[in-house]
């Protein structure tokens, strides 16, 4: 967002008032507007390459002036043509090398080459040059903020602010440097004025509405987020943020519509996925969630937040090989959880890798402490006899969510020794205990389901 916006006020500034003025008329047919306007008209309309045919017809009586040079560069970085931009942005500063705009597309150039430490050299020397240049001191805010360097970004902020009350890239980073602070009341009256000179600015929307959640007023930050996506109707994060109000405030179905657009805006994007599973999951449509968590796992193996979930799932549907896995996964992301690695040789076990299953657990029996239940849980598996002691044991805890935690385990071990009428007896005790939030209680209730069904 914030490179983006940057590059296109840069070339809002550079284009003038008439290009401003064409924003204001982003409705007309561009046949209908002056070849300048429609440089304002396509920028506005997310069409740079256009804005770059435009801004030829527009420029072409002088396109070896400086300030032609500055907006050609301006544009073309807006249009992602990096290579070509900065051989505009090199030859300006060849020949003006204090050029305030050059020095500023410069500082851009760095921005999208991701070089931070450039940027920042860039933006420090057009300071150096014009000191009260409030679009510098903002975009040195940005990155200060970026950086987490709230002090500095703060200081930018107010210096540009202080220079030109309605920038609106200090604006709006200083409201984001105070959500990042907590300090909502203030933010809310710093996106209250981005709103009152900016009415069609949707970003502004968005963050007041994060302001407003922090706030507790959860109707407030939904009537931002309606905003925000009728002014920006396929920007992707909208869909996000209000489908995560909308499920907080328990319209799921409404949530679930919301995370389905955003997965027809950008498919390839994984987090609508993982909300929209997770909707799917509690709502007991363990299919779809199914097909969504595998979508992650595909488009983001590395992303270990899926891991747990798609193994639950997995092992729900009988896909034991796969949970296997996805188990062993999450152990080795968090081997401090025991749940893991019980799940990881159970998985094994069920999937009929008997032998495979008893030598993991023989060998994390080596390396666990032997005074724990979930020790006792891996010997069980490895040692016959063992689970009379366990239960023995548990008989006399009185911690119910671990008791409950590790008679799941106990359930799970007579289910898959056989003994269906003991892995019942377990399973609706887990259920009964109604500890919701472990993935233990969903298993057992889906195993209640299928040993009800045969």
């Amino acid at each position: 967002m914030k490179r983006g916006f940057l590059l296109l006020l840069a070339v809002l500034i550079f284009a003038g008032c008439a290009t401003q003025k064409a924003v204001k008329t982003n409705n007309l047919p561009q046949s209908k507007l002056p070849a300048y306007e429609s440089i304002g008209f396509y920028i506005n309309a997310g069409d740079p390459v256009k804005a770059l045919d435009a801004f030829k017809k527009a420029y072409s009586t002088d396109p070896d002036s400086i300030k032609t040079k500055n907006l050609y560069a301006s544009l073309l970085l807006t249009a992602g043509k990096i290579k070509e931009a900065e051989s505009v942005i090199r030859e300006t500063l060849k020949k003006t090398p204090d050029n305030p705009d050059a020095l500023y597309n410069l500082a851009m150039l760095a921005s999208l080459k991701n070089n931070p430490v450039e940027e920042e050299k860039a933006l420090n020397r057009l300071l150096a040059v014009k000191p009260d240049d409030a679009r510098a001191l903002s975009s040195l805010g940005e990155l200060y903020l970026t950086e987490k360097n709230y002090k500095k970004a703060e200081q930018n902020f107010d210096k540009s602010l202080q220079i030109d009350q309605n920038n609106l890239v200090a604006r709006s980073g200083y409201g984001n440097l105070l959500l990042r602070e907590k300090k909502y009341r203030k933010a809310s009256a710093q996106f209250d004025k981005l709103i009152e000179k900016n009415p069609d600015y949707s970003f502004a929307y968005a963050d007041r509405s994060k302001a407003r959640s922090g706030l507790n007023d959860a109707e407030g930050a939904l009537k931002d987020l309606d905003k925000a996506v009728e002014l920006a109707p396929d920007y992707y994060w909208n869909y996000i943020d209000r489908g995560k109000l909308l499920a907080f405030l328990g319209k799921r179905d409404e949530a679930i519509k919301d995370f389905t657009k955003a997965i027809k805006i950008n498919p390839q994007y994984f987090y609508a996925y993982v909300y929209r599973a997770g909707l799917y999951k509690d709502e007991g449509q363990n299919s779809k969630a199914l097909t969504d968590y595998e979508m992650v796992y595909k488009e983001r193996p590395d992303y270990y937040f899926v891991y747990e979930p798609l193994a639950v799932l997995e092992y729900m549907n009988n896909n034991f090989d796969k949970a296997a896995v996805l188990f062993k996964k999450a152990m080795e992301r968090w081997p401090e959880e025991p749940s893991y690695f019980l799940m990881t040789g159970i998985s094994l076990e069920a999937a009929g890798k008997k032998k495979e299953a008893a030598e993991f657990f023989k060998d994390k029996l080596a390396h666990m402490p032997e005074k724990s239940y979930f020790y006792d849980v891996a010997r069980m598996f490895v040692e016959p006899g063992f689970d009379a002691y366990l239960i023995a044991q548990l008989n006399h805890e009185k911690k119910i969510p671990l008791k409950t935690r590790v008679l799941f385990y106990v359930a799970t071990y007579y289910k898959l020794h056989g003994a269906v009428p003991l892995a019942k007896k377990y399973f609706l005790e887990v259920a009964d205990a109604g500890i919701y939030g472990i993935f233990e209680t969903d298993i057992a209730e889906n195993e209640i389901k299928e040993i009800q069904a045969q």
